[in-house]
Order: structure tokens, then C-alpha cells, then sequence
């Protein structure tokens, strides 16, 4: 549905989302939870196909609220009104949402799409409008990462990031109308033919960009002030400042800025969690209400070394667990809070006795446990399970899951942690996290529409993963569909603070795969 002319927030809830999105986020209402007097969500209009709902199998998955547009029927959308806007104040902005295409969703003419449409004389006057069309972005995903799925199928049935920047067009314009909808509806089935939109958001930035790069580094990019913190990790200090914080959380995250082929704020939005109903906290009581953790992780550096701490809270949608039911491929344990210090070498070195992970495991190349840390601050592990098989089929839709100790953790791509980037293929991927060899590791994009682990000659993958480029020196890449998954083995040497022991963490460190948790069944969403 195209519409005409702004119409007014009815029964506006203000719901303060501190730490769930940025303190300068001028969408109200953002994750979809409050709820109107009508019964929708407070601050959004749903038209067409459209519905309210909880996203998702409230037995399965723990994704929250939003709107479900169901391809089976000829159009919908769900859109917010952003008021008092001034461009003394912005001009340039990012709208950006959360989406997950079901298995299903289809639309002709490629039209499904995000709008920005401008309005002024607090919206009686209609001025243009930017859109971005998406279908292509989720039909590429489905030729690329259908492959990170479970038994290798549906692996771009995930959470990503959707956004698009925009400058207000003319001083006069004083709110935008934000929109996310679909026409030319295709989808066959109405259980599983859904784009799934959630955590609207509209956020000043330095510049509007076609990059991956967010805004705060385009903002340090600026700067003449970058003070080094080792490595190739700087902070783009203020004009009053003469010295770096000796802290780093979701406060001044971005203006933590890492330096590759580009300047990226690689942590900013990724600091705060959300300890959710039916997850464990750190004393392992299951939690009955939701609890913003905006510690989720903090950065402090020394001379040679980043020293991560983390909660281990994943900041995206994940599984329900314990899982329902019995027997294999079931996992029976919870996600709980940790309480863990990483250390990551700033300037690592290749380790000449280096060793490559056999396919069973028999060499025990990389330990059990994590052998790494993506910037939301969740752990990576290897390829396999507690019987050394592969660990790859049995993650939630983020490609994620718990092991007996409760530690949330990826054996594989993480596609959500694409968050709050959107790595769509278009050049090469941005930085995910690192090893615990002090490598860093990047998604699966080389250059535009090549994968690295397609690459061949001197630029291909070796056994570890890793390859060499000027801008980037030795890193790894993740592989999609192909093992080893995230790396193939430490291409230097870990530090020896992050080597596996008997015990790390509240509950001690278990290995890869479900093991035998607490019984019970985790509450199911919240009501209202």
C-alpha cells in the first residue's frame, strides 16, 4: 500500500529501550513490546496483510515482538511517524530494522521495500520520498547462505540488519514516515511465507554512505585526533580530550575505532544485552523478567593486549531453551549469564608449528570450548560436538546454542551478528570477531559476489582459513557450508590466559554440544 499524506501517533507509549538501542534513536517503541489501546503496537501502523504478533514459535524461538507481513496475501506494510526533525539539528540519518525472510516470502517485481518519506508543517506537506528495494538483498542470501542452514539448507532464514541513509531533503521537513511493506505479494503458504520486522530504528549519522561502515566511523575518519591504542585499534578522541578512557562500553564504543581497508567502530552497538525470561543468571535461577545487562561487554587495553569481558549474552534473537522434547538433536540446557575475561594479542604472529584440525578431530588442533569471541561478545567454538561430530546441525536460526554450562556459542557463520552492519556481498565482509591468537575473522565476502572460500590461486583460503592481504595482513574468513566453518586451526598462538581448563566461569567450561542441563521447561513469551 503507497500512502498519501502523514497520519497522526495514536495512543503513543513512550518506551524508554536504554542500551537496546542507541540513547539518539528516535523511533519510539522500538523491539514492538508496548502495546496501544487498540491492542497493536504502540507507535507503528500496520495496513494490508500485516499483524501484530510474537515472531516466530513461541515454543522454539525466543525472537520478541513485531510485525509478521504475510506474503500470501497482495500487500502489506507497517510504518512510524518520526516528528519534530530539524536539520539545524540533523540532516543525515540511518532507518534501519531487523528482518527475517521465512523460507517462503516471495513477492513479484522485487517489491519488497523500505521508505523514508519527508514531511513538513508538522506533516500537511508532502515532499519526496527514498526507497531501497530488499527482495534482491534476500533472494541473494538465498543463493549464497541457504548453505549455513541446518543439513546445509535454509541458512538465509535468519535475522539481519536492513537500513538506509538519507539526508532531509529541504529545512522545512519536520517529520519522515518510516516504512517497511511489500507488494505483488507471491508466497504460497501462509505458516511459513513471512518477512518477520522487528527494532525499527532512525539514528543521526556523520554523512549518509553506500558502505558498511557505520556512522562513528565516518565521524572518526574526520578526526585528526585518533590516539593509538595498539594494533591497529585507535580512539577517536574529542577536541578536549588528551588521553584515551581506560574503559571502553556501550557509553564510548563508538569512537573505538579498528583500521583495516577502512576506519569501523567494529563494537558499537554490540555492548548491551537483555537477560530474558527464561534464561539463567549468574547465580543460575531462571529469570522471570527481563533484565537490561548494559555491561553485556566492556574493552579495557594494555600495551600488547585487548582484554574482553563478557556476560556471554547474545544481543539477537536465539532459540528457546531447553529445548522441547527428548533424544538426539534436542538440546537440554539453558542459556545462562557468565562472567569470563578474554585476552586477544594486538600484534599476533604466526606460530611455525601451527597445526591443522583433522575432520574427526583426532588431533585435537583447536580445543573444546571457546577459541574465540565475536565483537556481541559471544564465544566461538570448533566444528564438533562432545563426540567430536560435526556441531554445525544442531544451532538456532542465529547459529547459535548452549552447552551444559549454559554458554551461548557459535560453530558456525553467525549470520546475526551481521548486526548492526548489513554484509550483503557487495565487497568485502566486516571484521566479526577475533581468535584467540589475536586474528581477527571476517565474514564470508572477499569482493563483491565472491566468497573467499570460492577463491583459488595465491589468494585462496589455506587449511586454516586465513589469507594475507595488504590492507587487512593474515586473516581469517568464515566458510559458509565448508568446514572447518570459522577457522581451520590457531594460525599464531593463543594467549595463554584463554586456554581451555577444568574450570572457567561460574559453572566451569563444558565442551561443544548439548550435554545433560537442568530439568524444566522455560517460560513461553510474555503476555500482556
Amino acid at each position: 500500500m503507497r500512502f498519501k499524506k502523514a497520519m497522526p501517533l495514536v495512543s503513543l507509549f513512550l518506551l524508554l529501550l536504554v542500551g537496546r538501542a542507541r540513547a539518539d534513536d528516535r523511533v519510539t517503541n522500538s523491539d514492538f513490546t508496548a502495546r496501544a489501546a487498540g491492542g497493536g503496537p504502540a507507535g507503528y501502523t500496520l495496513t494490508g496483510s500485516a499483524k501484530y504478533g510474537y515472531l516466530g514459535d513461541s515454543k522454539k524461538d525466543m525472537s520478541g515482538w513485531g510485525a509478521v507481513l504475510a506474503s500470501a496475501g497482495r500487500e502489506g506494510a507497517v510504518s512510524q511517524v518520526v516528528m519534530h526533525l530539524s536539520a539545524e539539528h540533523a540532516k543525515a540519518y540511518r532507518f534501519s530494522f531487523h528482518g527475517l525472510p521465512q523460507d517462503g516470502f516471495a513477492v513479484n517485481a522485487d517489491d519488497l521495500y523500505m521508505r523514508v518519506e519527508f514531511f513538513g508543517a508538522d506533516g500537511r506537506t508532502q515532499y519526496d520520498a527514498k526507497e531501497k528495494k530488499l527482495y534482491p538483498i534476500v533472494q541473494k542470501a538465498r543463493r549464497d547462505l541457504s548453505i549455513n542452514g541446518v543439513r546445509r539448507v535454509g541458512g538465509a532464514a535468519v535475522w539481519g540488519t536492513y537500513w538506509l541513509d538519507f539526508e532531509l531533503p529541504f529545512p522545512q521537513v519536520d517529520q519522515v514516515r518510516l516504512t517497511v511493506g511489500f507488494g505483488h505479494g507471491a508466497g504460497r503458504s501462509a505458516s511459513n511465507s513471512n518477512f518477520l520486522v522487528t527494532r525499527f530504528s532512525l539514528v543521526p549519522i556523520a554523512a549518509p554512505s553506500q558502505t558498511q561502515a557505520d556512522s562513528a566511523a565516518a565521524l572518526a575518519t574526520n578526526l585528526s585526533h585518533l590516539i593509538p591504542l595498539g594494533g591497529r585499534w585507535f580512539y577517536a578522541a574529542r577536541t578536549t580530550e588528551t588521553a584515551a578512557p581506560q574503559e571502553f562500553d556501550y557509553r564510548n564504543a563508538d569512537r573505538l575505532i579498528y583500521h583495516d581497508d577502512r576506519y569501523s567502530a567494529a563494537f558499537a552497538g554490540m555492548m548491551t544485552s537483555v537477560l530474558r525470561v527464561g534464561e539463567m543468571d549468574l547465580s543460575g535461577n531462571v529469570v522471570r523478567q527481563d533484565r537490561l545487562v548494559r555491561d553485556n561487554v566492556t574493552l579495557r587495553f594494555n600495551h600488547d593486549t585487548l582484554i574482553i569481558h563478557t556476560h556471554g549474552l547474545p544481543n539477537h534473537p536465539t532459540g528457546r531453551f531447553p529445548e522441547n522434547g527428548l533424544g538426539i538433536g534436542f538440546n537440554p540446557n539453558y542459556i545462562e549469564e557468565q562472567d569470563e575475561t578474554f585476552y586477544i594479542p594486538l600484534n599476533p604472529k604466526e606460530n611455525p608449528r601451527h597445526l591443522v584440525t583433522t575432520k574427526n578431530n583426532s588431533n585435537h588442533a583447536l580445543p573444546m570450548g571457546p577459541i574465540g569471541v565475536a565483537v556481541n561478545g559471544v564465544v566461538f567454538f570448533n566444528p564438533f560436538d562432545m563426540g567430536n561430530q560435526d556441531a554445525t546441525d544442531m544451532m538456532d536460526r542465529c547459529c547459535g546454542h548452549p552447552n551444559q554450562d549454559g554458554l551461548y556459542h557459535y560453530h558456525k557463520y553467525p549470520i546475526c551478528v551481521n548486526s548492526p552492519w548489513s554484509d550483503t556481498g557487495t565487497g568485502h565482509s566486516p571484521l566479526l570477531g577475533f581468535a584467540f591468537d589475536g586474528y581477527p575473522i571476517y565474514g564470508p565476502y572477499e569482493k563483491p559476489n565472491v566468497m573467499a572460500k570460492d577463491l583459488t590461486g595465491d589468494d585462496a583460503l589455506n587449511a586454516f582459513n586465513m589469507h594475507y592481504d595488504p590492507q587487512r595482513g593474515w586473516h581469517y574468513h568464515v566458510t559458509p557450508g565448508t568446514f572447518p566453518y570459522l577457522i581451520g586451526g590457531y594460525w599464531g598462538s593463543e594467549d595463554p590466559r584463554d586456554k581451555h581448563g577444568p574450570r572457567r566461569g561460574p559453572r566451569g567450561r563444558g565442551f561443544g554440544g548439548p550435554g545433560f542441563g537442568p530439568p524444566g521447561e522455560p517460560p513461553g513469551p510474555p503476555a500482556f
